[in-house]
């Protein structure tokens, strides 16, 4: 009885769970559903390469894409028979697609393990029995909702950014919690076998999309104090994670100058927008031999795209780095965009069932407001403050994890907000979500600490 009521809030928390995995499962219609879009060839294309060969990593796609697409690599060919094109307005009925099946299926299990997996790690480390169900019960709609499940039937990366990340923040949950409270970090094979889930599931998510890699040197630099506190300089762990994040960072960097997928076209792409209309921005990428548009077709031009992959990713960056005023005057021009509902545009939903109740749960826990960003802002100033004077507290590990998403969240968004302006919308969705998702998981501690303080008293 003792056992019951001591873990009541768990045995409630599993319930959940399976009443929104079945309905997940059946509400959504067949989970082998799928639905094309523009960029599917291409991941079809870039994941022929031999698994061993360099262009799993530097082709037109990234090496987890090209992984997960293998499954779709029939000998036979591919044909794609559901297509959505929402730039002409033709959305399709989804259909079960003989070639990617598989990988439908791949998406809308590991994001239903994804977010109860995610909702139970965060659930785990409070100590209040409602928060506790709150914080499991509000991840898991997040996941669950339109807003985001919809995606799990588009081919592309998308459901794999999102919900790979889930994954990776549930494993870290449980990993820096550990360490933690370890006199002897990394000592025990738990601890051990942790590290190891985390890198590997991280650098798979690292390599869905170009613009994760940037998670990489934010990850090394909240690393870095680790070298400096005493339990922790007696590991090995430390120094040989740094090293192979490192690796990978220089191996991704690599692929991706190889690849020329950052400049051509996506970075002349925000060229044309954002610098050569204007003469005086111009003029300051001319510093960095930038040649002339002297023909309507100049993105042809062998010695502008030669310039591209050399020069103009560095032009840019100093450009952004340069010009904060431009940088925060264009995000505030454009709120409405980073603001908006972020369902997928790509098939028609009619067989979803429930779909308007569906949609109003999503609103409640997937906010559609530009206050969400000044909230994240401060629930992670605030988490900075516990991190810098109150390092002995659990709180601080929370603080750790909080601002390590933060970090990764606002830079995945500026670099795809910024990086190309084709598709921008669905672009920057990923890291819109995570913004929001970041407000439930680093809300919860806060509501669990003052609850537990103050029943304590």
């Amino acid at each position: 009885m003792d056992f019951i009521k001591k873990h009541y809030s768990n045995f409630i928390i599993i319930v959940i769970f399976a009443v929104g995995i079945y309905f997940r499962s059946t509400w959504y219609g067949d989970l082998r559903l799928s639905v094309a879009n523009a960029e599917t060839d291409s991941y079809m294309s870039s994941a022929r390469s031999s698994i061993f060969s360099w262009d799993i990593f530097a082709g037109q796609r990234l090496f987890t894409t090209n992984l997960i697409y293998k499954f779709a690599n029939d000998p036979v060919e591919c044909p794609v028979t559901a297509y959505g094109k929402p730039g002409i307005g033709e959305e399709v009925e989804r259909k079960v697609q003989f070639c990617f099946d598989k990988i439908a299926l791949l998406q809308n299990y590991l994001a239903m393990f994804g977010w109860c997996f995610l909702g139970w790690m965060v659930a785990s480390k409070l100590v209040n029995p409602l928060v506790k169900i709150f914080s499991a019960t509000v991840i898991m709609l997040f996941g669950f909702t339109p807003q985001i499940a919809e995606w799990d039937s588009v081919l592309s990366p998308e459901s794999l950014s999102l919900t790979l990340f889930a994954v990776v923040l549930g494993v870290a949950i449980e990993l820096i919690f550990s360490i933690e409270k370890s006199e002897a970090p990394f000592s025990t094979k738990k601890e051990k076998v942790l590290l190891g889930i985390f890198l590997l599931v991280f650098l798979l998510w690292v390599f869905v999309r170009d613009v994760h890699l940037y998670a990489i040197p934010i990850t090394l630099i909240l690393l870095t104090p680790f070298f400096f506190i005493e339990k922790f300089k007696i590991s090995k762990a430390i120094p040989i994670t740094f090293a192979i994040l490192f690796l990978f960072f220089i191996v991704g960097y690599l692929s991706a100058r190889d690849s020329l997928r950052a400049t051509r076209y996506p970075l002349m792409n925000s060229l044309d927008e954002y610098i050569w209309p204007y003469p005086s921005r111009v003029e300051f990428f001319k510093e960095f031999g930038m040649p002339e548009k002297d023909h309507p077709d100049y993105k042809q031009a062998p010695i502008y795209q030669a310039w591209a992959d050399k020069n103009a990713t560095k032009a840019y960056a100093l450009f952004l780095v340069s010009h904060p005023g431009f940088v925060i005057t264009t995000l505030w021009a454009n709120m409405d965009l980073l603001i908006e509902d972020y369902t997928q545009p790509y098939f028609l939903t009619e067989e979803i069932k429930n779909r308007d109740f569906l949609l109003v749960v999503g609103e409640t826990v997937n906010p559609e407001s530009g206050v969400i960003y000044l909230l994240t802002l401060v629930i992670t100033i605030i988490l900075v403050i516990y991190l810098l004077f109150n390092r002995t507290e659990t709180f601080s590990t929370w603080a750790w994890l909080g601002i390590w998403m933060y970090g990764i969240a606002i830079a995945t968004l500026l670099i795809s907000y910024f990086g190309d302006t084709a598709g921008l919308r669905r672009h920057i969705m990923p890291s819109v979500e995570l913004v929001r998702l970041h407000f439930w998981v680093f809300l919860v501690p806060f509501l669990d600490r003052f609850l537990t303080i103050n029943n304590n008293k």
